[in-house]
């Protein structure tokens, strides 16, 4: 339910009761003021930067190594989103542009006024420092032995798995005899070299 205006009206000295959908006032009580419309989207802009911010404080236990790794990989994920935008630019686009627009409602001239410059692109720009965010994180997977770490578990995981189809093989409900169990050994060795 959008909210009411609040001014008094001069005839009544009673409150008005406008609805006022963005703001504090009605276009009556200067709600259609180009400062107030800009106060009242900052205000928006403000609430939802809040909720968005009370989200992300949402906590959660993770290993270290997982988190930079799954940081590596969303950071790959934005240069490659990114490889295609910049990609898709024409080679004029990518040094040349608008750099700014002004609205302009009031004066002798209203409308938009635009200014255009020779400079890097936005899209190249962002492209520049989210390839150098994920060199960073990249090195930082590394120097804190994040691949190593998931040779050895894989390595662990490996054995593990081993270990259990040998039990399974040489489980006695199975009844398979000595030479069964040497004959299934590479068969079971080659379809797991073909999953892996």
């Amino acid at each position: 339910m959008a909210e009411r205006c609040g001014a008094k009206a001069r005839s009544t000295g009673k409150p008005c009761t406008q609805p006022v959908p963005d703001g504090t006032r009605c276009r009556f009580h200067g709600g259609a003021a180009p400062q107030v419309k800009a106060a009242a989207q900052r205000r928006k802009q403000l609430a939802a930067a809040q909720e968005a911010v009370s989200k992300l404080n949402l906590r959660r236990e993770v290993d270290p190594h997982v988190a930079l790794l799954d940081e590596v990989y969303r950071a790959a994920g934005v240069v490659a989103w990114l490889d295609d935008k910049v990609r898709a630019l024409d080679e004029g686009d990518m040094v040349w542009g608008v750099t700014e627009e002004v609205e302009k409602t009031a004066g002798e001239f209203p409308g938009t006024d635009t200014t255009r410059a020779a400079e890097l692109n936005i899209w190249v720009k962002w492209w520049q420092t989210e390839r150098t965010n994920l060199a960073k994180v990249a090195k930082m997977a590394l120097d804190a032995g994040v691949e190593e770490r998931r040779v050895r578990l894989a390595e662990s995981q490996g054995a593990l798995l081993a270990d259990v189809i040998r039990r399974v093989l040489g489980d006695p409900e199975l009844g398979l005899s000595p030479q069964q169990q040497a004959q299934a050994a590479p068969v079971v060795a080659r379809h797991l070299r073909a999953v892996a």
